[in-house]
């Protein structure tokens, strides 16, 4: 079991890590390879500047937390076959072709255009990977629903640390898929994410104060199901995030944060609940809480982040909240996503600009 499909890295960056940078000509292309079941996303080419050795050092000894505002790029494909989502990895090449180390991302966000989240009114994080993780699978016969020409895109920034800048970089992402003949021996899973301070088309990050301490979010399920799996992410100094029922605090999961002498994050604990899931049911209220423990004698600003991601198992898929395009909360999470659109200048010469995402094209009311 290599991981969950729903790890949802952070969407807001605050460790010295960029963008790439625009580059003539950048594209997306999808290929597919019947035979293994998997479809390949290629996008490129990227230039990865190294980071600021003297920012790295700071950020190390705790000193700074970096927050970026660059604007988001998202690639955008069609999902080309009509099967479910089982996993993916990522590769990342050199522009001979050679193989370049995954260290290079700092994280990738793949999105579902069609499909809202569970708790907020945002297009769905299909998946994430960060710099502790690159590819994941489901276990057993869950899957992820996809329909053929499902409007999907990702996102990616880099955190280079080798002391030099890399050109020409391009991404792979292969993902696994079962064709819709195979569903019905599949489960249909989703992708849950719940942060403790998710500002939607925003900064989801918060100041870490001296000592003890923490932070929490409420959300009302809209659909009644079952947690299967259950991960999370946090930052430095974090101690544990946990799921409670907000009309009875009752503890539902709790996960350490693994942490090194220093109060360094190594990771967050994952747990299976295959046999027994945890049951949310539908217009219950819960609640999402991020506990930090920091040494430090200063606050230390937007340095955390606390959300916990999981996959979940609907009783009505039918009941799935849909998407409103005229939601303003929506409305504001497509305009922080900027669409790449390779275009050609009037010399003739390739070049990309970026646009907002359009759901007068077709329905938007997707759901499975």
């Amino acid at each position: 079991m290599r991981g969950l499909i729903c790890r949802i890295a952070c969407c807001s960056l605050v460790i010295p890590s960029v963008f790439a940078a625009k580059l003539p000509g950048q594209t997306v292309t999808t290929r597919v390879d019947s035979a293994r079941h998997e479809v390949v996303i290629e996008a490129g080419p990227f230039d990865i500047p190294a980071e600021d050795p003297e920012m790295l050092m700071e950020m190390k000894m705790g000193q700074m937390a970096m927050h970026h505002d660059e604007e988001v790029q998202v690639f955008r494909f069609d999902w080309p076959v009509d099967g479910m989502g089982r996993g993916f990895r990522l590769e990342l090449h050199d522009k001979t072709g050679g193989p370049l180390p995954t260290a290079l991302l700092h994280h990738l966000i793949a999105i579902n255009f069609d499909r809202r989240q569970f708790a907020y009114a945002a297009t769905e994080r299909l998946f994430g990977a960060g710099r502790e993780a690159h590819e994941a699978a489901l276990p057993g016969t869950l899957a992820v629903p996809l329909d053929l020409g499902q409007r999907l895109g990702f996102y990616v920034a880099w955190h280079n640390e080798t002391g030099h800048d890399v050109t020409g970089a391009t991404l792979r992402i292969v993902m696994n898929w079962v064709p819709r003949k195979a569903a019905a021996r599949y489960t249909a899973v989703m992708p849950v994410y719940l942060d403790v301070n998710n500002d939607v088309g925003g900064d989801n990050t918060f100041d870490i104060p001296p000592g003890k301490s923490s932070k929490s979010f409420e959300f009302q399920a809209p659909v009644g199901g079952s947690l299967i799996a259950i991960s999370g992410h946090l930052h430095d100094y974090g101690a544990a995030l946990r799921l409670e029922d907000a009309e009875t605090d009752k503890v539902l999961v709790r996960l350490e944060g693994k942490r090194d002498a220093d109060g360094k994050i190594l990771g967050v604990a994952q747990k299976f609940f295959l046999f027994r899931p945890i049951r949310l049911r539908d217009g219950h209220r819960y609640r999402v809480v991020a506990e930090y423990d920091s040494p430090l004698d200063h606050t230390l600003e937007k340095g955390a982040m606390g959300n916990i991601d999981g996959v979940f198992a609907p009783d009505s898929p039918s009941r799935w909240p849909a998407i409103d395009p005229n939601d303003p909360t929506f409305r504001k999470d497509i305009e922080s996503l900027r669409v790449v659109v390779p275009s050609t200048d009037a010399n003739g010469g390739k070049k990309i600009r970026t646009e907002v995402f359009n759901y007068g094209e077709r329905a938007s009311n997707r759901i499975f």
